[in-house]
């Protein structure tokens, strides 16, 4: 008889009563198991814990009671090195982010990266969830960490054309004219977009910042040359 309540899981693949309660949402039977068990942070074939499961699913309640029996939110995901914070942060469940922050295992909880460099703070800006992004910020985020191609919260906010993340991180002083890997500013990134607004603001920060740069890439490209190409390339994240 096949018994598959995770849906992505094969039958024959051993899943754990921890990460079935928080799966579903059962928090009362969380609770029981969470009092019982030594480990909470056992992990499934993906790697996922029963505390990164209850984030993903958005069940605050679950999530509360795994940190307050002390699940780690730190333990990665096989596949893309997601930590509960990441999925919180890209699934904008900004109450299960701030229980994951709060849980305090470390003092630079919000800069945790994945497999490609990317925190928190990156995936909330690129799925456009402002209320993880003002959190995050005010939780001591990194506003102008950079990913493995140099590229920063502030040229994921320049690709999507949020202006309230893109306000909230020149608030935090993020660096207008950070270049990534290629030499291209997030002003490159909004001009390639077509983002008028966001370009507008990005240019009037880039001028208090420095009047001088004349904001050319390493292949001598300014941001007129990408808002008459079509930016595939420059866009592609790899």
């Amino acid at each position: 008889m096949s018994f598959n309540c995770l849906e992505d899981v094969e039958s024959t693949i051993p899943v754990s009563p921890l990460h079935l309660a928080a799966y579903n949402g059962h928090c009362e039977a969380l609770k029981t198991l969470a009092e019982t068990l030594v480990n909470l942070d056992v992990r499934d074939h993906k790697g996922r814990t029963a505390l990164y499961l209850a984030t993903e699913r958005g069940s605050t309640e679950c999530v509360e009671v795994l940190t307050s029996h002390g699940a780690s939110a730190l333990v990665k995901e096989r596949k893309r090195k997601w930590t509960p914070l990441h999925a919180a942060a890209a699934n904008g469940n900004t109450d299960s982010l701030h229980l994951l922050i709060d849980s305090g295992e470390r003092a630079d909880i919000t800069d945790v990266m994945d497999v490609h460099g990317q925190t928190p703070l990156m995936l909330a800006i690129m799925n456009g969830h402002v209320d993880c992004v003002h959190l995050l910020l005010e939780k001591g985020s990194t506003a102008d960490a950079a990913d493995k191609r140099g590229r920063t919260a502030l040229h994921r906010g320049a690709v999507t054309g949020c202006e309230d993340c893109l306000a909230a991180l020149l608030d935090h002083d993020a660096f207008v004219l950070c270049r990534d890997f290629k030499g291209r500013t997030p002003i490159h990134f909004a001009s390639a977009c077509g983002h008028l607004e966001v370009l507008r603001t990005l240019l009037q920060a880039a001028l208090s910042t420095d009047p001088l740069d004349s904001v050319v890439d390493y292949s001598g490209f300014s941001p007129m040359h990408w808002a008459s190409y079509s930016g595939e390339e420059l866009l592609g994240w790899g």
